[in-house]
């Protein structure tokens, strides 16, 4: 995989702008395969091989110290980690039968109270939003969404 190439498809999608200007992210970064946090970071762990056990392996990166999943094909972000313990994912609303609301963005987790508003409709808090024990289907709907074209 050209990681350049997709990191430049990545900054390229406009889905992607909200996101990466939230996470402060900089074109010139590398992009990486995707990593568990070595050991330092308990979050990373279950993003990617507990509730992301279904996502494949070339949809899991590393921005920086940031986690994020990113469909191969459409360059397009459908989640990210920002902390330790919080996820934010592009939520298919229409299969997990809901409407975003207000408050879909904004929350506690395990890191501190979080305000994800700025990042718009399609997103939503992983942890803390979406039933426990659905993170994983959850995050297999939003690859697949995100695999889709517009």
């Amino acid at each position: 995989m050209d990681f350049d190439a997709l990191r430049d498809r990545v900054f390229a999608h406009p889905d992607n702008a909200a996101v990466l200007a939230w996470l402060e992210a900089e074109p010139s970064v590398e992009l990486k395969r995707g990593t568990d946090g070595y050991g330092y970071d308990e979050g990373a762990t279950v993003f990617f091989r507990e509730w992301g056990r279904r996502i494949p392996e070339d949809a899991k990166f590393d921005l920086s110290y940031h986690h994020l999943m990113i469909h191969p094909v459409t360059a397009r972000i459908f989640a990210f980690q920002h902390g330790r313990f919080t996820f934010v994912l592009r939520r298919d609303w229409a299969r997990a039968g809901e409407v975003p609301g207000d408050d879909a963005r904004v929350g506690y987790t395990l890191d501190a109270s979080v305000d994800f508003s700025e990042l718009g409709d399609p997103w939503c808090l992983l942890n803390g939003r979406v039933g426990e024990g659905d993170e994983g289907d959850e995050l297999l709907w939003a690859w697949e969404l995100a695999g889709r074209d517009p």
